[in-house]
């Protein structure tokens, strides 16, 4: 009677055979744990995919495995609606921080000259658009006008655009005409447009008058009445209602030349 041929490889052990299941019962441990801090939903996918890995390999011992999908599925979930929780929090948070980073834009470069030309007629300008357009500054007489002053590689500036596409959106053309003015190539410029849906004109200019040539930080914003009188010069960032609150000031009679 022959006797078959002794096995090159050893079995594997039951602790190699569980290494898996129990993996992903330990990470679905600490992903619910964790889930109070948003972190634990990483941490219950990785055990998901653990358990689900030991379970395609039909080892015959599973309890490990599905407790441990089970518990990375409560983790996940839990992380899920915490976060839900947590998003007003997280953008007050970073409202907050944007604030900030205006009041210290305002306290960096705020030029002291700018007080001055408050209530004084702004300057005119031609300004080419990305498609090869002209706006002259004089001919939006008799709308207001908002000039941005921004940089797409500018954090509080591209914060700023989705509260000027609002803007846009809640108030006519006949009414308040939205700039904006950077320096950056036109290409960088039209990816940035289609990206962001900015749906007002992004303009390029040279040989600026002061005090539009006086901007030391961006976001610089000049917001200008109907009779072509500047009413404020916003410095850094500002929240919605603050930009929409000088858009629509009341027009000043335009003084003498």
């Amino acid at each position: 009677m022959n006797t078959p041929p002794p096995s090159s490889s050893p079995p594997a052990q039951p602790s190699a055979r569980l290494g898996l299941a129990i993996a992903s019962f330990v990470l679905g441990i600490l992903g619910l744990l964790a889930s109070l801090v948003l972190v634990g939903g990483l941490l219950g996918l990785v055990g998901l995919i653990l358990g689900a890995m030991h379970l395609k390999r039909r080892t015959g011992r599973n309890g490990f495995a599905w407790a441990g999908i089970g518990l990375s599925v409560l983790s996940v979930l839990a992380s899920i609606g915490l976060g839900f929780v947590y998003m007003p929090v997280i953008k007050e948070a970073m409202k907050k921080v944007r604030e900030m980073q205006g009041q210290v834009a305002r306290q960096l470069f705020t030029d002291p000259d700018f007080a001055k030309w408050q209530g004084q007629a702004a300057p005119d300008f031609t300004m080419t658009t990305l498609d090869g357009g002209k706006i002259k500054l004089s001919e939006l007489k008799g709308r207001r006008v908002v000039v941005d002053f921004w940089a797409t590689w500018c954090p509080p500036c591209v914060a700023e655009i989705p509260h000027f596409v609002r803007l846009r959106n809640e108030v006519s053309t006949n009414e308040l005409v939205i700039i904006g003015i950077s320096t950056e190539h036109a290409p960088t410029l039209k990816a940035f447009v289609k990206k962001q849906g900015v749906n007002y004109p992004i303009a390029m200019a040279e040989e600026l008058p002061s005090p539009f040539n006086d901007v030391q930080g961006i976001p610089t914003t000049f917001f200008i009445d109907a009779g072509g009188v500047i009413r404020e010069i916003a410095v850094g960032y500002h929240d919605f209602e603050d930009l929409k609150s000088h858009a629509l000031t009341n027009s000043l009679p335009a003084p003498p030349l």
